[in-house]
């Protein structure tokens, strides 16, 4: 009876051996780590996950113990970043198990072709997150502001109330617009990138851009500068941008990322 099964927590393309020493602790209760050799410079890094406690069950129902969850996602992105420095990395969803170190190989190996074409698609890329949210405080000054010079010498009762309307109306106003011109800063982003994704903002939400972006090492300069335009620029007109990264490149270890 199998009493631990083999962890995965990421593939690299690493040339020559891939040292273990130094990095980060793992998750909690799994073994010491091991480099796994698939062969032609690429490596599985992998623990023993002991059972039943890592067992599909087990997992599934600490899923409600998100202090639990939090603890070993954590670990998990930790040791990724690590190995992230060491060479090209594709990092395995969180608790990817193997009955076993051979059946862990002979999985990566199926799927050989498919890993180095996306191996060669990230190299010497790092992923970064743009966020640009809609900051209602501030629109909502800025709009009072108009509202007040604009109220004239109405009496104290008629003014208020027309001020009241005017900083609803300039703060939908302003956050159509800024909605609209969410493509462009995307649009922009993009050009500096090797890869894209947006993702849509649920609404209602003060989100307006959930952005990654997949940029190779040489570009970073020139996309960080990007980045830092467009948020001087939005933060006149009520937006707070936020620049996040560098990442392993998590969502762009799929073959077909636009």
């Amino acid at each position: 009876m199998r009493t631990s099964a083999t962890y995965l927590y990421c593939l690299v393309r690493n040339p020559g051996a891939l040292p273990t020493e130094g990095a980060p602790a793992g998750l909690p209760g799994l073994s010491a780590l091991r480099a796994l050799a698939v062969g032609d410079s690429l490596w599985l890094v992998a623990a023993d996950a002991p059972l039943p406690e890592y067992e599909a069950a087990s997992i599934q129902e600490n899923f409600q113990n998100l202090d639990w969850v939090s603890e070993r996602a954590m670990a998990h992105a930790a040791m990724v970043d690590h190995f992230g420095q060491m060479g090209t990395v594709v990092p395995m969803k969180l608790f990817t198990l193997f009955a076993g170190d051979d059946r862990a190989l002979e999985h990566v190996r199926s799927e050989r072709g498919r890993l180095d074409r996306i191996l060669d698609r990230i190299a010497g890329c790092q992923e970064w997150g743009v966020l640009i949210r809609f900051d209602e405080t501030k629109a909502k000054e800025v709009a009072a502001e108009e509202a007040r010079r604009g109220s004239g010498a109405q009496s104290a009762g008629t003014a208020f109330l027309l001020r009241k309307k005017m900083e609803q109306e300039a703060s939908r106003t302003l956050l159509a617009r800024l909605r609209g011109e969410m493509d462009e800063v995307f649009s922009d982003l993009e050009s500096q990138a090797s890869e894209a994704r947006r993702r849509e903002p649920v609404a209602p939400s003060p989100l307006l851009l959930d952005g990654a972006f997949l940029v190779k090492s040489e570009q970073t300069a020139g996309f960080e500068k990007t980045v830092d335009r467009w948020a001087k620029r939005l933060s006149e007109q009520a937006c707070e941008v936020t620049l996040t990264g560098p990442w392993p490149p998590y969502n762009f270890i799929g073959e077909e990322a636009s």
